[in-house]
């Protein structure tokens, strides 16, 4: 076992009286020192007590603080430690100054005594002997301001040898909002940073992912480091999305955090190494399983050591397996694919895919009273039946064997294969015929019955109006499910319609019956041009799915984000459509008040658009929002939609209920085909 770098954290967040009140504020707090504390990402020694290493309140005093600060100082100090410092909340800077004064319950803008000066803590905290460096974070508006005074360190008891990073969340003339760069620098520790190798740094890297992520704040950082007698750089967290040749282990950052934990209430004093091999797991292993005569350790804990250790050899081993068994077939898609088949959320995707799904698994998915493999064995079992192989099903089944999980193997297996049958049963309900307003007539097709064609019919709406429209819709239901034989379910709904109906219409919350659509169908928003027999049909969709494979081939999240100023110089933008800038996935980062105008000019040219609900507060997050459930969409938006409908949603931030979409897959646009072949005919001929 090796020794690593100790870390202490405070994390602050102040509310003052005198200023409005920052409803997310206790939020991004939480969030933040958890990130930092989690043994897999900050690393941080978590606090209890009085000066504990997260302060909140409404009523906190400048001493409140100071003593906070004291105390995390002198547990750095007595570790040898690095000490990492959050303040989050109020700022202001006195007239004809720059300096950044932090702000508690009875600060005012009027009086500087009130409040702390931000430099000066910084200075003296980072002066203190033993602190190994400071990375402050600084959330506030005017945060530029907290910068400290080079002249004081350099002039300090220690003569300037020491090291320091500050992270800052505006100029110091601007406002920052919302607790924006706490919520972003969440999301990036949780998400990983591309390039940043096994550790994160409050470098350049980082702080332009933050800005990526944070519009309307210029996100600024702060450098000092004059002390060349450290081991180990001063890094903010660890990267769950190491570059390539930066790794060399076996365990993921699930199983990272697990056995850190595990580790340190057995035995406090113990240092496990990074990255961690299969030699390393084996050692710990024998060593926790032999123990010492008048071991004072816990015992518990030790057991709790060997299972976890038992279970990551099991999915090294497993993971290891998987990679040549599907050596053939293995794709990220695939993967994801198999995710979502065996229920697990997007969450338990990590940098290293296969070994972040194995990982969770086998450590967060299975219920108390549940057998311990049956997760892992849903997972291996939703490969084994997208692989399509007699051959991988029978030695994954004998993995399955080895472990004692043969049936919960084999019952997956049966359930998956009746839930992927499901999947391919579609209802596609289409108003194509509303040229200006609601349709006189809704066609509908059932597709994925084992029939040569899919089955279609045209139902004639009682009214040209919405309450015409839903209940025709009900009608085609009452149709599709008369069609199926028991004990089949219709569960995926695709309704394709125009541009002046999608922008201001949301089909799941239609009433059907006794419910809204959504709430017993998963729906899809499809654009109903892409059915029209127009001549350049069937250019305009071969573009789509050259765009759409282009985008699973490089994995990343392909989203072109276009801002008011893009959308208001129209002519820049038409040319851009027309040379292909715009040709996979477009977000629009604000509502825009001529949305119909936009969509009818990029639905032609982009199979995929994003944009926020009216009214929410979406708008600001969406780029970060869809990055972290993109490779949920659109499958996770029905159930994000129901959840919004529920009592949970009231008071809740952004979230991926929020997000509206017109969604063209490679399934659509296949479905679209034969529009595109076809001569116009009368409505008896069609199909």
């Amino acid at each position: 076992m090796t020794d690593e770098q100790r870390r202490h954290v405070l994390v602050v967040g102040a509310q003052c009286t005198a200023m409005r009140r920052l409803s997310r504020l206790e939020e991004a707090a939480r969030a933040l020192h958890d990130v930092l504390t989690t043994p897999a990402l900050g690393a941080c020694t978590p606090r209890t007590g009085a000066n504990g290493s997260l302060l909140l309140g409404s009523t906190l005093t400048t001493e409140d603080v100071r003593a906070a600060v004291r105390e995390a100082v002198r547990c750095a100090r007595e570790d040898n430690a690095v000490l990492v410092l959050a303040l989050l909340g109020h700022g202001f800077t006195p007239p004809l100054q720059a300096d950044l004064y932090f702000m508690v319950a009875g600060s005012t803008t009027g009086s500087t005594i009130s409040a702390l000066n931000v430099g000066q803590l910084l200075t003296d905290a980072v002066d203190e002997p033993g602190v190994e460096g400071v990375i402050a974070l600084v959330d506030t508006c005017h945060a530029t301001g907290g910068m400290p005074d080079m002249r004081r360190i350099t002039g300090g008891v220690r003569a300037g040898r020491t090291r320091m990073s500050v992270v800052t969340a505006a100029a110091a003339g601007q406002e920052a909002r919302d607790m924006r760069l706490s919520f972003a620098l969440v999301a990036a520790l949780r998400e990983g940073i591309a390039g940043a190798h096994t550790t994160v740094y409050a470098d350049a890297l980082l702080i332009e992912n933050l800005r990526g992520r944070v519009r309307g704040q210029a996100i600024g950082r702060f450098e000092y480091d004059n002390d060349p007698f450290v081991a180990e750089g001063l890094w903010l967290a660890r990267n769950v999305r190491s570059a390539p040749g930066a790794g060399g282990g076996v365990v993921g950052p699930a199983g990272m955090g697990d056995l850190e934990q595990a580790v340190s209430m057995w035995r406090a004093d113990m240092r496990l190494p990074t990255p961690r091999t299969r030699g390393d797991l084996d050692e710990l292993y024998t060593f926790a399983r032999e123990g010492r005569i008048n071991d004072t350790a816990d015992p518990q804990w030790r057991d709790r050591v060997i299972q976890v250790v038992e279970t990551l050899l099991t999915c090294a081993d497993t993971v290891s397996l998987l990679n040549t068994v599907l050596a053939d077939v293995l794709t990220s898609d695939l993967l994801r694919e198999a995710r979502q088949l065996a229920g697990l959320p997007p969450e338990a995707e990590g940098a290293q895919l296969l070994r972040g799904l194995v990982e969770y698994a086998a450590l967060r998915a299975s219920g108390v009273d549940e057998p311990r493999w049956k997760a892992p064995a849903r997972l291996v079992a939703a490969l084994a039946e997208l692989s399509g192989s007699a051959d991988v099903v029978a030695r994954l089944r004998s993995w399955a064997g080895g472990l004692g999980a043969v049936t919960e193997f084999n019952d997956a297996r049966t359930e998956l294969a009746r839930k992927r049958q499901q999947g391919e049963l579609r209802l596609v309900v289409s108003l194509a015929g509303a040229l200006t307003d609601w349709p006189e007539e809704v066609d509908a097709w059932l597709v994925g019955t084992g029939e040569r064609l899919p089955v279609h019919h045209r139902f004639r709406c009682e009214s040209a109006d919405r309450l015409g429209t839903g209940r025709a819709i009900g009608a085609v239901l009452a149709w599709a499910r008369g069609r199926l034989p028991s004990p089949e379910q219709l569960v995926n709904v695709d309704v394709a319609a125009p541009a002046h109906l999608l922008a201001r219409w949301q089909p799941e919350e239609e009433k059907v019956g006794r419910r809204l659509l959504g709430v017993n169908h998963d729906v899809v928003v499809r654009w109903s041009g892409r059915m029209d027999p127009a001549e350049e049909n069937a250019e305009m969709n071969d573009a789509a799915r050259k765009a759409l494979r282009a985008m699973a081939s490089c994995g990343a999240v392909s989203v072109e984000w276009i801002g008011v100023s893009v959308l208001d110089d129209r002519q820049g933008l038409e040319r851009g459509l027309m040379t292909g800038r715009y040709d996979t996935a477009v977000g629009l980062d604000h509502h825009p008040d001529t949305l119909q105008d936009a969509l009818e000019l990029l639905l032609p040219y982009a199979p995929i658009i994003l944009w926020p609900r009216p009214g929410t507060r979406t708008a600001g997050v969406l780029p970060s929002l869809v990055r972290q459930h993109w490779h949920s969409l659109p499958d996770g938006l029905p159930a994000a939609y129901r959840q919004r409908w529920s009592q949970e949603h009231e008071g809740c931030g952004a979230c991926l209920g929020d997000v509206r979409t017109v969604w063209h897959d490679e399934a659509w646009l296949e479905f679209c085909r034969p529009f595109e072949q076809r001569v116009v005919v009368g409505p008896e001929e069609e199909w």
